[in-house]
């Protein structure tokens, strides 16, 4: 079904947030021509799963992964894998942490977090430089209502990831992202009981793709990720509603990590009353998120890493090199992302008197 522009700007200004992105030069019709290119694939391209994966991105899913576990456009490779960071206990699997590693803190929490840093694998290097372009997208939702809410609220920070002028990836030292930069309100996200789902993902368009017009409106600073949109404490619906216009935008996309939103809890007493084992334990700290298809070739390394300025490096490199090249060469070569979350309970941010 075609989509006019008419339709597309009233589907827009239905999502909070985008105001301002609409008010951009240029920015409206970009998005209008953009919408219209994806409605036709060429007949020698194949139509890719980016519009069947962000179309049911909240939709509830089966439990576990395999053949009886399919999802509407997801890359099971792909598949984000979380793993937990400690100068204490070292990097582990985020199922290995205990729920007695969570804080004690009673009722709502106050929650920020950053993207530490981004490194992909030679081969998907080779990938990036093929297509040119990278977003990198944070989804951070509360996993309950506030007061008589009919919706749980959500965050979302969107970042474009460019080639240096010799068609490279930027040095790793540009490639860590404040999703406080595309939206303040970030670094106080308000999560009633301790709840939340998070979802982190990378993926690669095309350089001829039509949605490329609309992020080259948006992008002033392409040497290092480029904040392209954030949007700020908006209803769960209209998130879903974006979503779904965010991925029939590219449907070519290629996916580096993908991950739907994953429960999370940020305190002991979220895990109680949820009374279940599903979803993971994460208390503030340092989280690795590698794909699925990489999994396995870190495994071995695991005793034998650290993580300094958002990189994993060996534990005996020497400390008279840098830390950036440390990681570009520190087996296994892998793809990761790196972020740091914080987690306060809600009356310590100010938002309480004690």
């Amino acid at each position: 079904m075609k989509l006019s522009r008419r339709s597309v700007l009233q589907d827009l200004a239905g999502v909070g947030g985008l105001a301002a992105l609409l008010a951009r030069p240029g920015v409206a019709e970009a998005l209008s021509a953009a919408l219209q290119a994806s409605q036709a694939v060429p007949a020698d391209q194949e139509p890719g799963n980016a519009a069947a994966f962000w179309s049911t991105f909240l939709q509830k899913q089966p439990e576990g992964r395999g053949l009886f576990h399919k999802t509407p456009g997801m890359d099971e490779d792909r598949q984000v894998n979380f793993l937990h960071y400690s100068a204490t206990k070292g990097l582990r699997y985020s199922e290995d942490v205990h729920r007695t590693e969570l804080p004690n803190y009673p009722g709502d929490v106050a929650a920020n977090l950053n993207v530490g840093g981004v490194r992909l694998s030679k081969a998907d290097q080779q990938a990036f430089e093929d297509k040119r372009s990278a977003q990198l997208r944070v989804d951070l939702l509360q996993g309950q209502r506030m007061f008589d809410m009919i919706d749980p609220l959500a965050w979302m920070a969107l970042a474009g990831i460019f080639p240096t002028r010799a068609g490279k990836l930027p040095p790793l030292q540009n490639l860590s992202f404040d999703p406080g930069t595309s939206m303040e309100s970030m670094n106080h996200i308000v999560l009633p009981g301790g709840v939340a789902h998070l979802a982190m993902n990378v993926s690669m368009l095309p350089r001829e793709s039509p949605f490329m017009a609309v992020i080259n409106r948006l992008v002033t600073d392409t040497s290092k990720v480029a904040p392209i949109l954030g949007l700020p404490a908006i209803s769960v619906t209209a998130l879903s509603g974006f979503s779904k216009l965010y991925g029939m935008m590219e449907d070519r996309t290629t996916f580096l990590f993908q991950s739907r939103p994953q429960m999370a809890y940020t305190t002991q007493q979220a895990r109680a009353a949820a009374d279940t084992t599903i979803g993971m334990n994460m208390p503030a700290g340092d989280y690795v998120l590698v794909p699925q298809v990489q999994t396995d070739q870190l495994q071995p390394y695991l005793n034998s890493l650290k993580l300094v300025n958002g990189y994993l490096v060996n534990k005996k490199a020497p400390a008279n090199s840098s830390v950036y090249e440390q990681a570009q060469n520190t087996e296994p070569d892998i793809s990761y992302v790196t972020m740091h979350v914080g987690v306060k309970p809600l009356y310590a941010s100010g938002s309480k008197s004690s």
